[in-house]
């Protein structure tokens, strides 16, 4: 397999995973999208991007949430319903795991650092 194929690959992955990030999305998604099994899919994933697609919907998950917080757009657990975080509680769990702190929410704030964060690697 070609190097821009794997690139062309990944990036429909990612315009997959952009398109449906407020629902379910399984590896098998990913990989009907891209023309792959969900093995090679992954792995050309985690080869392009340097993330499983897992950690990568994660985190892309967890920044788009913060965003909407810190402009005062949403109840925390009305967010992490919206993006399929499964309570609130799951919500505040992940975050410390992706970015090593709190949410630290505040009245119509959250953390910025947590943003700068998933512009990561």
């Amino acid at each position: 397999m070609e190097h821009w194929q794997k690139v062309r690959a990944a990036a429909h992955m990612q315009g997959y995973i952009a398109a449906h990030i407020t629902e379910p999305i399984t590896l098998a998604d990913l990989a009907r999208g891209a023309g792959y099994s969900p093995w090679h899919a992954a792995r050309i994933f985690r080869e392009i991007t340097g993330r499983t697609p897992f950690d990568y919907i994660r985190t892309l998950r967890l920044s788009k949430a913060v965003e909407r917080l810190r402009d005062g757009s949403g109840r925390v657990v009305d967010v992490a319903f919206d993006f399929v975080f499964g309570s609130h509680e799951g919500f505040a769990g992940v975050h410390p795991a992706v970015w090593g702190d709190s949410p630290a929410f505040r009245v119509g704030t959250v953390a910025v650092s947590a943003v700068h964060a998933a512009q990561g690697p």
